[in-house]
């Protein structure tokens, strides 16, 4: 029996992985030496995490494929059972609208399941630490040699900039109540003066 696409396709990528892991992945855990150790180190990390975010991608293209399969042979099937023999202009309606349905049920299927949350949090965290990842590169050997600000030193100077900023907000509320506080103590003091002096 011949093999689908999609088979192909899987089989193709698990051999791509199995042949990156016994070549190129080894070459991660060989520890750097030298004075460029910790760039060296890090870049071998950015290209595992690339690698770790590219197989996940794959994975879960090779995921959605077989859902496109799926809803193509469930397509096929229903057309078999449910369609007339005789093609007619006026069926192309309800043909689309069969193909509609069958696509939504198994996509609805597919992303309800925990396979594909589980998938999509796998390939989400990947990205993230490819941002990551990617970022501290950037930062490390474009932006401080240039002696530009970092995105961490930027996110810093936010940092303190909301914090002044809220700091200054709160001492101006403290004011604007001392503020009413004094006018409330001089209005009461200049009272109590009034009587005193109409006595004398």
């Amino acid at each position: 029996m011949e093999k689908s696409s999609v088979e192909l396709t899987h089989e193709f990528f698990d051999q791509w992985l199995k042949t990156y892991e016994s070549t190129y992945g080894r070459l991660v855990e060989v520890p750097a030496m030298g004075p460029m150790r910790e760039r060296s180190e890090k870049m071998v990390r950015s290209f595992s995490v690339s690698v770790n975010l590219y197989t996940a991608w794959m994975e879960s293209l090779v995921n959605f494929q077989h859902i496109f399969m799926e809803a193509m042979r469930r397509m096929r099937k229903k057309m078999t059972t449910e369609m007339e023999v005789e093609i007619r202009p006026e069926m192309y309606k309800d043909f689309y609208q069969l193909w509609i349905e069958t696509y939504s049920e198994t996509f609805k299927e597919f992303l309800k399941s925990g396979h594909f949350s589980s998938d999509m949090g796998r390939l989400t965290s990947y990205f993230v630490d490819f941002q990551k990842s990617n970022r501290e590169l950037v930062e490390e050997n474009v932006l401080k040699p240039v002696n530009l600000p970092t995105r961490t030193e930027i996110d810093e100077m936010n940092r303190e900039l909301y914090t002044l900023k809220k700091t200054a907000k709160n001492l101006t509320r403290d004011m604007d109540s001392l503020k009413r506080t004094m006018q409330e103590f001089t209005e009461l003091a200049s009272q109590v003066k009034e009587p005193s002096e109409e006595r004398s």
